[in-house]
C-alpha cells in the first residue's frame, strides 16, 4: 500500500477534489501526505522573450508567489483539519515549468503516489496551455492518480 503520497494543488475546484482524494487515501493507508504547489515563473520569461511588455514584472512575480503561498496554506490547513500532519512543499522556478518542478519534487521526496487534478481542457485551450497532469504521467516513475473535473 502507499506510504508517501504527494498531491499537487492549485486554486481550482479540480485541485480541491484531488486534495480530498489525497487526504482520504493518506488516512486509509496511514501514509505520509505531502502537499505541493508549483509557481511557474517561466511564463513571465516567455512573455518577455516574445516582446510582450509586462508593466511591472517584479510586482507580477510577487503576486504569483503570494498567491501560491496562500493556495498551499489553504490546502495544508484542510489536511490538518482532517486530522493529518502534512508536509508542505512550495516550488518556484524561473526555468522549470510546473510539471518539471512537481516531477523533481516527487523524485526528491520518495513519494510512491502522485495525485493531481486535471482540468479536462480540450482543443485550442489544451494546445495553448498544455496539460500538467498529462506531462506528469510521462515524467514520474510512480503511480499517478488523476482526479477529473466534476463537469
Amino acid at each position: 500500500m502507499y506510504k508517501h503520497i504527494l498531491v499537487a494543488v492549485d486554486d481550482s475546484r479540480t485541485s480541491k477534489k484531488a486534495l480530498e482524494e489525497a487526504i482520504a487515501l493518506a488516512k486509509l493507508h496511514g501514509a505520509e501526505l505531502e502537499i505541493a504547489h508549483a509557481v511557474d515563473e517561466s511564463l513571465l520569461q516567455t512573455f518577455s522573450n516574445h516582446g510582450v511588455a509586462l508593466a511591472d514584472a517584479k510586482k507580477m512575480q510577487h503576486a504569483l508567489l503570494d498567491s501560491g503561498e496562500s493556495t498551499l496554506d489553504e490546502a495544508v490547513r484542510a489536511a490538518e483539519e482532517a486530522g493529518l500532519k502534512p508536509r508542505r512543499r512550495f516550488l518556484a522556478s524561473e526555468d522549470l515549468h510546473a510539471a518539471d518542478q512537481i516531477a523533481k519534487a516527487v523524485a526528491d521526496s520518495g513519494a510512491d503516489l502522485l495525485i493531481v487534478g486535471s482540468h479536462g481542457r480540450r482543443g485550442f485551450q489544451r494546445l495553448l496551455l498544455g496539460s500538467v497532469a498529462e506531462n506528469l504521467v510521462r515524467k514520474v516513475a510512480v503511480s499517478v492518480l488523476i482526479v477529473r473535473s466534476p463537469h
